[in-house]
Parts: C-alpha cells; structure tokens; sequence
C-alpha cells in the first residue's frame, strides 16, 4: 500500500465543517476524479467538507490509476478495502469532532460498492449513502452474514440513494436491483433512480438526484 494522495475542499460557508462528505472514486480513476462534484454538492451542504482520497493501490488495468482492491477478490477485497477505508473516515471524524452519523459517502462504480461495503460493516450509522452506477459484493444475506456486522438491524437506519444508467455496459444495470434487495432485506431505507439511456457514468439528472436526496437528510 503506497502513501494516498487526499483531496479536499473546505466548507463554502467559511466556518468549521459540521458534515464529511467522501467521495470514492472507482476503478481505473483517482480523487481527481469526483473532487469537483463538491460544487453541486456544496450548494446543499454549505457546511460539509468534502474528501476524495485516492485509493490505495496502483490498478492493475490502469497503471496512471488507482483501484481499492482487485477485481477479482471479490467478496473479500472489498472487505479488506472498506475496513481500511473506514479508519480513515474515523480519522477524519476524530480530527474535526464529528461522528460517523455526520459523514455523506459519494461512491462510483467500485466506490459505490465501497460505500455499500463500508456501510454493512460499520458499527455506526452514515448521514447516508449515494451510489453511482454500483452495486455489492455480496450475494444475499445468508451467504454473507459472516461479511455483515453482527449489529447491523441496529444501524440500518442510514438512507441510501442508488443511481445507475439503464445502458451500463460495465456494471449491469441489474446490479442496482440486487444491491436494493439486499439493502432493504437488511431494514435499510433505499431510494432508486433509474437513468434511461445513461452507459456507465454521472449525469446532470443523477447529480440532481443525489440533491434532492441530501436535501431531505441534512437537518442544519
């Protein structure tokens, strides 16, 4: 593992952050990547700062990026990478006193599955989660009860929004539905938007998605 590259932006409103927002980057990319989305964002959570760190290996596909785990370690890479991913989220919940309960996880593709991942394994509740054109690495609920926290009924009141384009060609859209299936099996509240024509990417109505779905978890 090499020293990650983080990057940040300050709260637009000039005082001290009362939320974190990660965002997770995927596969084959960098924190440069989703480092801009903070601009859209910033206008619902004038008080969040924001963070993109860069994962922590050189991907194998895309030696200019980065990847969380590889592909192929599926379940189990995902696991290790979020357990990793979630000391650093405490690290930054400890430097500016919040709570994990203040902290908005962003994922795409890989990231997405991060923060799903991360969330299943948390012992602490997230503001929420977002995932762009996602999914898990988990199969069902009782094949992978062993890769949950035990505890998980009782922190499933997170929200979560997941978003993927009906065109997907590297995650398949079906992916959206068998994430939502396990989420809600598990108690958690799950918001889906579909987007028609959208291949394997953010657009502008996805942004607006990820807003709207802010708006309505952020209490100032």
């Amino acid at each position: 593992m090499q020293e990650r590259k983080i990057h940040t932006k300050s709260p637009t409103a000039g005082t001290s952050p009362k939320q974190i927002v990660f965002f997770i980057h995927g596969y084959g990319a960098d924190g440069a990547d989703l480092i801009d989305l903070s601009s859209p964002f910033s206008m619902v959570l004038p008080y969040a700062k924001f963070i993109s760190p860069d994962a922590p290996f050189d991907c194998k596909m895309s030696p200019m990026g980065k990847e969380w785990f590889p592909i192929e370690e599926i379940p189990n890479g995902a696991i290790n990478a979020s357990n990793e991913l979630l000391s650093l989220i405490k690290q930054e919940c400890d430097k500016e006193s919040l709570k994990f309960e203040d902290v908005l996880l962003i994922g795409f593709s890989q990231g997405a599955m991060m923060s799903i991942q991360s969330l299943l394994l948390s012992k602490n509740n997230f503001l929420g989660i977002i995932g762009y054109s996602g999914g898990t690495s988990l199969e069902n609920i009782n094949a992978s009860k062993h890769l949950i926290n035990e505890n998980i009924h009782k922190n499933s009141s997170t929200p979560v929004l997941l978003v993927h384009g009906e065109e997907d060609d590297i995650v398949p859209f079906s992916s959206l539905e068998n994430a939502k299936k396990l989420l809600i099996g598990i108690g958690f509240d799950v918001k889906t938007v579909n987007r028609p024509g959208l291949g394997h990417g953010i657009d502008p109505d996805g942004i607006t998605a990820g807003m709207e779905f802010v708006k309505n978890i952020v209490k100032f």
